[in-house]
């Protein structure tokens, strides 16, 4: 085989390796059906980060069965907020009586009742009724109608509007603390997106970086039988270089091993059909701006924005209710209570309907002393609020170191990263120069097969080591600010828009 027609081969095949390497993977066995996410199965799809993003939310089970619980809590929400709405009912009533000293009675007509609580704790009720009562079998029957309003206002136990309108608070409390939760659970998806995302994209490379070292190996080879066959270079030395290609052809399968095995966990995260053939369009920067936040101004920022903290702040202030609520319970009973009564009867309906001639009006007071074991109950469930009170403030104060913590070493990280990537630049452009170097001395007989395959290991490594700390600058900045409690906002999601309604919200 000639020269040229050596190079032929070797170009179309880096050609080939090079379309696997960027996603031309073939479709798995197994049918043509639709795949999740829209698109045929085998067609081969474009796809940037945000579209990835955007895919993965909408199909997410986890994300889908928190958008389901969201549901119920907001219910609950509503259930709790209708506690001072008023609360009618209305049905009909039969009240039957029998006794030796008189004659057998019945009464038969229509109910209804409003009551309402308010936010001092009192409670407001207003009755009527209407219908004929008959006193033995020769009484004509009477047709009465009453109207009753009665308002019972506690002044110790249960009253005061802190304890009033103390599930209405907690009911909204436990609501900022489900949204929060969301928020949670929809960072986690777009984190375990982003980094599967870079995943994928780290092995492209890594399939691209095996497939030029292993063309670069057998372009040597070319060089090294030219010099044998000129006389240049001992005809074993050529086995060196030989033994290199095949230890490289195995690198590029097993990078391509891995880089399927990335197709698949992608796959798998935006939870779309196996077949699916994904071309990543996002690249990740070589040349990244470094992350300008600072330890200071992140934890302010992550204190502003941090789920698991603001979670920890709402558990004080839900205790601290519970607690107050608890201790209100164990005061003495208290009350007041006022009625206002009117009735009317005649022996015709109209005639009952059109007035109210008998009033009565009544105060009641009213003051209940528990004594021994009947506080018992009471002091407990006291005991356990201030209990629960003082573990809700711990996990406060914990949270908020954890946070500092997080923080400083997230920014560290980050910093890391990008020094990092600034060292792995310019050690893999020194191997890239040693290679032209020793390249040169090899075709002058100056070097050998050995050196040269010494530095092109190096040239590989180095590369891997740049390409390594790239991806890991990328994934310190978005665990930076998954950490911060902005990813969300650093994605462009509109949370409030997912949250009411679960629409994809990638702007």
């Amino acid at each position: 085989m000639s020269r040229l027609r050596r190079a032929a081969v070797g170009l179309a095949r880096l050609a080939a390796v090079l379309a696997i390497s960027h996603g031309a993977l073939p479709a798995a066995a197994g049918g043509h059906g639709e795949g999740k996410g829209g698109g045929p199965a085998g067609e081969v799809r474009d796809l940037s980060l945000r579209d990835g993003i955007m895919l993965g939310l909408r199909n997410n089970r986890s994300l889908i069965d928190a958008q389901a619980a969201r549901m119920a809590e907001r219910f609950a929400l509503d259930v709790a907020e209708n506690e001072f709405a008023p609360r009618v009912s209305f049905g009909p009533y039969f009240d039957w009586s029998r006794s030796r000293a008189e004659a057998g009675s019945r009464a038969l007509g229509v109910g209804a009742a409003m009551t309402m609580q308010v936010p001092t704790g009192g409670e407001f009720a207003l009755r009527w009724q209407g219908g004929d009562e008959t006193r033995g079998p020769a009484t004509r029957p009477r047709y009465t109608s009453e109207v009753g309003v009665t308002f019972r206002q506690p002044l110790l136990r249960g009253g005061g509007t802190d304890v009033g309108t103390a599930p209405v608070r907690t009911a909204r409390l436990q609501e900022e603390i489900g949204v929060l939760a969301l928020r949670t659970v929809v960072a986690d998806v777009v984190a375990e997106i982003v980094r599967s995302y870079h995943r994928h994209i780290r092995a492209e490379r890594r399939v691209d970086i095996a497939a030029r070292s292993l063309e670069r190996a057998r372009d040597l080879l070319t060089v090294a039988r030219t010099l044998v066959e000129a006389g240049r270079m001992a005809a074993r030395d050529v086995v060196q270089t030989r033994a290199d290609i095949a230890r490289r052809e195995l690198t590029l399968v097993a990078a391509r091993d891995e880089l399927d095995a990335a197709r698949l966990a992608l796959i798998d995260v935006l939870d779309i059909d196996r077949r699916s053939r994904l071309r990543l369009t996002d690249r990740l920067e070589t040349a990244p701006e470094r992350s300008s936040v600072e330890e200071a101004g992140g934890v302010a920022v992550a204190l502003r924005n941090r789920p698991d903290y603001l979670q920890a702040l709402l558990g004080v202030k839900t205790a601290e209710t519970q607690a107050a609520v608890a201790g209100n319970e164990r005061l003495w009973d208290l009350s007041v209570e006022l009625s206002a009564n009117a009735s009317h009867a005649d022996g015709s309906v109209g005639g009952a309907l059109g007035g109210l001639d008998r009033d009565d009006y009544g105060m009641m007071l009213r003051l209940d002393i528990p004594i021994g074991a009947a506080t018992d109950k009471a002091r407990l469930a006291h005991v356990n609020a201030v209990a629960a009170l003082n573990r809700a403030r711990n996990r406060l104060d914990e949270t908020r170191q954890r946070v500092d913590i997080e923080v400083a070493g997230a920014v560290r990280a980050a910093g890391l990263s990008f020094r990092r990537v600034a060292l792995a630049q310019t050690a893999r452009r020194l191997a890239e120069q040693k290679m032209e170097i020793e390249n040169e001395k090899l075709r002058l007989g100056l070097s050998t097969n050995f050196q040269l395959v010494a530095f092109e290991n190096d040239l590989v490594a180095a590369q891997n080591e740049e390409l390594e700390a790239i991806v890991s600058y990328h994934d310190a900045v978005a665990a930076l600010n998954r950490t911060l409690g902005i990813s969300l906002e650093s994605w462009g999601i509109d949370f409030d828009r997912l949250e009411r309604s679960g629409v994809p919200p990638v702007r």
